[in-house]
């Protein structure tokens, strides 16, 4: 999935504003440093870009390389409808991996890095709720899937409303589809 300009710049400035924010709380503190407004510019401003628009890019190298050895094995009448990168919230930890819809399906496999790793996957006839969920006041990034027995999944991902439309269209298209076969 395409991460749009204006999400990257809004990451961007939120890193590189927290980058120097701390950056000059630490000067302050520990080295006896007066506030520089020259500094704490440089900081937002390169960090902002270094941090921002590195970690999309590095993210990005890492889905391409997860993709390509980690592939995810579709059935013959299957496709994909969306795919992307995602973190999937199990006990303590955000696990990182991809997250694909298919005409069937919403899968999530881990990339291989992390502690827990494996798939899940859920047939979307299965999936009986699916909501956005904000994370943080700037990135309205969460959603949140209930499956029939009422087992609950939380993602994080880019461009939330664009995931849930698709759940939500391709559900509707499985339900038009079996009523016309029926």
């Amino acid at each position: 999935m395409k991460i749009s300009l204006k999400r990257k710049l809004i990451f961007s400035l939120t890193s590189g504003l927290t980058f120097a924010i701390l950056n000059s709380l630490t000067s302050h503190f520990f080295l006896d440093e007066y506030f520089s407004l020259a500094i704490f510019v440089f900081n937002l401003i390169f960090f902002g870009l270094f941090f921002g628009f590195g970690y999309f890019f590095l993210s990005h190298k890492l889905d391409i390389r997860s993709k390509e050895r980690n592939p995810i094995k579709l059935s013959e009448d299957e496709t994909i409808e969306l795919e992307g990168s995602a973190k999937l919230f199990r006990e303590t930890e955000w696990v990182r991996g991809r997250l694909v819809i298919t005409n069937k399906r919403l899968i999530f496999k881990s990339h291989k890095l992390n502690i827990q790793s494996g798939e899940i996957q859920l047939a979307l006839d299965n999936i009986k709720e699916t909501e956005s969920r904000h994370k943080a006041i700037v990135f309205k990034n969460g959603m949140s899937i209930t499956d029939n027995i009422g087992q609950k999944f939380n993602f994080l991902v880019m461009e939330q409303n664009s995931w849930i439309t698709k759940i939500n269209t391709t559900q509707q298209g499985l339900k038009h589809n079996a009523g016309l076969s029926v």
